[in-house]
């Protein structure tokens, strides 16, 4: 398992950060001290530093060799997360982040400079009633199983054929909007024993709106934001105004 090192003084953003980032699926060193942070530098080999502005111009820091070597070869890229009134920063970071974070851009910078094999967006899995059609305009009840900002999942028994344009509508449910995308199919899942006998497909919306983009992340932000809560111990630490909405 991956290791990310969270260093920032500020108790609630960590209090945010931390279990987002192990629903991700990394281990988390978190601390709000300098030196702990220098610690840990020099005990492991994180994969990625995120930390705030103060701790890393923070003398107490003490960056060991080998890390300083990582930071600046791009090995151990640095996200900072912005503080007003911090000194000068020892090392140049990779990216820096405001605070409120925003959580599409950090879920964009770890899947590019962390994985080997970057996703492109948030994805959810998740259960929504919705429906489709073809260009005959008939509409298809199906399921969505995995929706994100650039397509969807759908579990359907109709067949479509991958390269199919289609429409589709599902509800943002809790924020009592339904949307309408146009779509085109770019896979396909066939009923077969290794698939469970489930067949879908996979669509990319076309031409998704300005208004339909911010409410597909509102959507996904909060139910995404509602799942790490659901599954980490102490939910009355989470901060979730330490995101940016």
């Amino acid at each position: 398992m991956k290791s990310i090192l969270l260093a920032d003084n500020r108790s609630d953003l960590l209090a945010t950060l931390e279990p987002i980032l192990k629903h991700w699926g990394y281990r988390v060193l978190s601390t709000r001290k300098a030196d702990q942070a220098a610690a840990f530098l020099q005990e492991s080999a994180p994969c990625l530093l995120i930390i705030g502005e103060e701790l890393f111009s923070d003398p107490a820091l003490a960056i060991p060799p080998e890390a300083g070597k990582r930071i600046k070869s791009g090995d151990m890229p640095v996200i900072a997360l912005k503080q007003t009134g911090t000194g000068k920063l020892p090392l140049t970071p990779s990216e820096t982040l405001e605070v409120p974070v925003e959580l599409f851009a950090l879920f964009a910078f770890i899947q590019s400079r962390v994985e080997k094999h970057p996703r492109q967006n948030l994805r959810l899995r998740l259960k929504l009633p919705g429906m489709y059609s073809l260009q005959d305009g008939s509409f298809m009840l199906a399921d969505v199983l995995s929706l994100s900002v650039n397509g969807l999942f759908f579990k359907s028994a109709t067949p479509v054929k991958k390269g199919d344009r289609i429409t589709v509508v599902f509800p943002l449910i809790g924020l009592c909007k339904e949307i309408e995308i146009k779509a085109t199919v770019i896979y396909t899942v066939l009923p077969e024993a290794e698939n469970k006998f489930s067949q879908g497909f996979g669509a990319v919306f076309d031409e998704l709106s300005e208004e339909h983009g911010a409410q597909l992340q509102q959507f996904i932000r909060k139910h995404f934001l509602n799942e790490v809560s659901a599954n980490q111990d102490g939910v009355g630490s989470f901060e979730e105004n330490q995101l940016k909405d």
